[in-house]
C-alpha cells in the first residue's frame, strides 16, 4: 500500500515540473526587460548630461605622450550621429624649450566630421575639416636641430601612413585665415605666409585642392601657389596624383607642374621643372643646395626622385648668353649633401663667368660706369679737360667676392663641363673642360683646360677650404700660344708672331682671389719661340727717333726675335723679375722693378740696349707705372749713364736659362731659340 502511494506521489511531483519552469522563464524575462530598460534609461541620461570635455584630458594627454610637448585644448563639444561633428576650440602644441615662439601650432577653433560606419571597416574616413585661424611655426637652428623632431619619433613613424591609400580619406578640407612661419637660421630663411584657403570638394572629384601663401624672403616679397586634384584622389585613385607648385622670392621664380605616384611618400615623381632669376646662387636660399653665383637664367628641365636622390634630368636652358644643357644628382640620404652634374654648352660666353670668381655682372658694370659719369660732370662743368675717368681712387681689378667656404666644407660634389666654343672680344678662345671634385672641404679643379689662340691653358688649381685660412695652390700651363692669333684680334695686323709657353705655379691664402694672388709666393716663367714683333715698336721703345720716322714714312717690318723668356719670382703678392729679355739682331730690351699683386700696382722700367750706335737714341727707359685699372706708360725723367752692349750682357742675363725652360716644359731647355741662342754666346765668349 505504501509503495503504490509513493508511485502517485511521484507521478502528481512531475505533473509540477512544466509549470514550475514556464514561471521562471517568465522571471528571467522579466528581470532582461527591465534591465534593457534600465541602460536605455542609463545611456538617455548619459547621453543627456555628457560633458564632450571629458574626453579633453584623455586627449591631451594622448597627445602629449606622442610628441613629448605640452598640449592645450580650451574648449570640445560634439553631436552624436552615426556622423558626429566633433569642435574643438583655442587648440595649441607647446614648442621646443629653445624655440622663440612658446608655441609651435595653434588654433582658434578645429571642427572634424568622423564616419562611424566607415571606421567600422577599418576605413578612416572625415568627410569635413575646417581649421579656422591656424598658426603654424617651424624654426630650425645652425646645429640642424628643428622644432618638428619630437620625441616620441618612433610613435610618429607608427602613425605616419607609408602610401596614399592608407592616408585619411578627407572631402572638404577649409582653412581659413591661416598663418605658416618658417625660420631656418642654418639657411638664413625667414618665410611668414598667409594661407588663404585650401578647398577641396571631394564628393564629386571634380574640383582642385588650392593652397595660396604669401610673405617675405630675406625681406623680399614671397609668394606661393599648390594647386592639386581634389583629396578624394589623393587616397582613392590609382592614378598619378597631378600637383603644380609656383612660388616667387623676389625675382626668381619656381614652377612644378605634373604628376605623383604616391603623393603621400613623395615617390614617383614624373614633374617638369621652370626655373628663371637673376642668379642661380640666391636658390641656395630656398632649396639648401650650393649653387654658383652666376648672371640671370632661364632653365627647364625633368624632376625626379629615387629614394633620397633627387634629379633633374633633361636639363636645358640659358644662363646669360650662354646655352646650358645636362643632368643633376643631389643626394641627401648621407651625412653630408652630394652633387653630381654632367654639364655642356655649345656657345659659353666667357662674361657669363665673371660672378663665378666674383667678377661684377655686365648690367652692375654699366650701372656703375653711369654713376661714375654722373658724379664727374660737375668737374665738366668747371674745367675743359676733366679728370672724370681718373677721379677718385682707381677701381680694383682682382675679384674680392668671399669663396662660399660653409657650403664648400657642408657638401661633396662631382661636376663635369664641356664647352664646344668660348666667346671673348678681342681674345682667341676655343673650347674648355672642366672637372671638378669636392670632397671634405677641399675642392679640386683638375683638369680646367681651354682652348685659347690656337695653343690651350692646362689648369690645375686645389683649394683647401678645410680649415683657415683657406689654401689655394696654382699651377697653370700655357703651351703653344699664337702670339699672331693674340694680336690680330686685338686689331694689331702684321704686328707679330711666335710661340709661347709658360707656367704659373703659386700658392696663396684668403677666401677671396685678391686676398689669396695678395699673399702668394711662387713663380711665372715664360718663353717664345720662332717669333717677330713690330720693328717700329721696338725702335719706339728704344725712344730711337730716326728709324721710328723712317718705318713710319717708309713702312713698318717685322723683327726677328732671337729670344724671348721671362722669369718673375712672386714673394708676398709682389713680382719682380729675375730675367726678362727679349733679343732681336738689332736690340736687346731688359726690364726691372716689380707687379704688386696685393696692391694691384705696376711699377715696371723696360731699357732698350742697341747694338748698333744710333745718332737720335734717347737711351731713356719707358716705364709703366699706375694700378692694373689705369696703367701710365711714359718716359723716366733720368737718363741713361751708359747702355751695355746687348751682345755683351745677353750671355749673362741668359745663364738660368736652362732652368728656367726646363721649369716651363721639360725638353725645351735643347729645343728653343734661347738655348740656341744661350750656346751661340757661350761659343762667341
Amino acid at each position: 500500500m505504501s509503495r503504490g502511494l509513493s508511485v502517485i506521489e511521484r507521478t502528481l511531483a512531475l505533473s509540477d515540473e512544466p509549470v514550475t519552469a514556464r514561471k521562471r522563464s517568465a522571471r528571467w524575462w522579466q528581470w532582461a526587460l527591465g534591465a534593457v530598460a534600465l541602460l536605455a534609461v542609463a545611456v538617455g541620461v548619459f547621453l543627456w548630461t555628457f560633458d564632450w570635455n571629458w574626453f579633453r584630458d584623455l586627449a591631451e594627454k594622448k597627445l602629449a605622450e606622442q610628441t613629448g610637448r605640452d598640449v592645450g585644448i580650451g574648449h570640445m563639444q560634439g553631436e552624436w550621429s552615426l556622423r558626429p561633428r566633433i569642435k574643438m576650440e583655442e587648440i595649441r602644441l607647446g614648442n621646443a624649450d629653445w624655440a622663440e615662439q612658446p608655441d609651435m601650432l595653434s588654433a582658434e577653433r578645429l571642427e572634424v566630421v568622423i564616419d562611424l560606419p566607415e571606421l567600422l571597416r577599418g576605413r578612416l574616413v572625415l568627410p569635413e575639416i575646417h581649421l579656422i585661424t591656424p598658426k603654424l611655426f617651424l624654426q630650425r637652428r645652425k646645429d640642424g636641430v628643428s622644432n618638428w623632431t619630437f620625441g616620441a619619433e618612433e610613435a610618429a613613424k607608427k602613425v605616419k601612413p607609408e602610401k596614399r591609400s592608407s592616408a585619411p580619406l578627407i572631402g572638404l578640407l577649409v582653412i581659413q585665415d591661416g598663418t605658416l612661419s618658417y625660420r631656418d637660421e642654418k639657411a638664413e630663411l625667414d618665410i611668414t605666409s598667409q594661407i588663404s584657403t585650401a578647398v577641396g570638394d571631394g564628393s564629386e572629384g571634380k574640383s582642385q585642392l588650392r593652397l595660396e601663401g604669401r610673405g617675405r624672403l630675406h625681406r623680399e616679397p614671397f609668394e606661393l601657389k599648390v594647386s592639386g586634384a581634389s583629396l578624394l584622389e589623393l587616397r582613392e585613385s590609382k592614378q598619378p596624383y597631378p600637383l603644380t607648385v609656383e612660388m616667387t622670392a623676389g625675382q626668381t621664380h619656381i614652377r612644378i607642374s605634373g604628376t605623383l605616384a604616391e603623393p603621400v611618400r613623395f615617390e614617383g615623381l614624373d614633374l617638369d621643372v621652370h626655373l628663371n632669376g637673376p642668379n642661380l646662387g640666391q636658390l641656395t636660399r630656398i632649396t639648401s643646395v650650393p649653387l654658383p653665383m652666376t648672371p640671370a637664367y632661364d632653365l627647364k628641365g625633368r624632376l625626379q626622385r629615387d629614394g633620397s636622390v633627387w634629379s633633374i634630368e633633361n636639363l636645358d636652358g640659358q644662363v646669360g648668353r650662354s646655352d646650358l644643357q645636362g643632368d643633376l644628382r643631389i643626394d641627401t640620404g648621407g651625412d653630408r649633401l652630394r652633387l653630381d652634374a654632367n654639364l655642356r654648352s655649345q656657345t659659353l660666353d666667357y662674361r657669363d663667368l665673371g660672378p663665378l670668381i666674383g667678377i661684377e655682372p655686365p648690367a652692375n658694370a654699366r650701372k656703375d660706369r653711369q654713376q661714375r659719369n654722373e658724379a664727374a660732370k660737375p668737374y665738366e662743368r668747371q674745367s675743359r679737360n676733366p679728370p672724370a675717368a681718373n677721379a677718385g681712387p682707381p677701381p680694383r681689378v682682382l675679384p674680392d667676392a668671399a669663396l662660399a667656404t660653409e657650403q664648400i666644407r657642408n657638401t661633396d660634389a662631382s661636376v663635369k663641363f664641356h664647352g664646344d666654343k668660348v666667346v671673348a672680344p678681342n681674345t682667341p678662345f676655343s673650347g674648355v673642360d672642366l672637372a671638378l671634385d669636392l670632397h671634405n672641404g677641399v675642392l679640386h679643379l683638375h683638369p680646367l683646360k681651354l682652348g685659347i689662340a690656337g695653343g690651350f691653358v692646362n689648369t690645375d688649381i686645389r683649394i683647401d677650404a678645410s680649415k683657415n685660412p683657406v689654401t689655394t695652390n696654382y699651377d697653370l700651363r700655357l703651351s703653344k700660344f699664337d702670339l699672331q692669333q693674340f694680336l690680330e684680334k686685338a686689331g694689331l695686323k702684321n704686328a707679330g708672331s711666335g710661340q709661347i709657353d709658360g707656367r704659373i705655379r703659386m700658392t696663396g691664402q684668403g677666401d677671396t682671389i685678391r686676398r689669396s694672388l695678395g699673399s702668394a709666393g711662387g713663380d711665372v716663367r715664360l718663353t717664345m719661340n720662332h717669333g717677330t714683333l713690330s720693328k717700329l715698336a721696338l725702335e719706339l721703345i728704344g725712344l730711337n727717333v730716326g728709324e721710328a720716322a723712317a718705318l713710319w714714312a717708309g713702312g713698318d717690318a717685322p723683327a726677328p726675335i732671337r729670344c724671348f723668356i721671362a722669369d718673375f719670382t712672386i714673394t708676398g703678392g709682389v713680382m719682380k723679375p729675375r730675367v726678362l729679355v727679349l733679343d732681336t739682331p738689332d736690340t736687346t730690351i731688359t726690364a726691372d722693378g716689380q707687379i704688386s699683386l696685393k696692391d694691384e700696382q705696376l711699377g715696371m722700367r723696360l731699357l732698350a740696349h742697341p747694338k748698333k750706335p744710333r745718332l737720335l737714341s734717347a737711351r731713356t727707359p719707358i716705364t709703366i707705372n699706375g694700378a692694373f685699372s689705369r696703367p701710365d706708360v711714359g718716359i723716366a725723367p733720368a737718363r741713361l749713364g751708359a747702355k751695355i752692349a746687348g751682345a755683351v750682357a745677353l750671355g749673362a742675363l741668359l745663364t738660368p736659362i736652362a732652368s728656367i725652360l726646363a721649369f716651363i716644359e721639360p725638353g725645351l731647355e735643347q729645343n728653343s731659340d734661347c738655348a740656341a741662342l744661350l750656346q751661340d754666346s757661350g761659343s762667341a765668349r
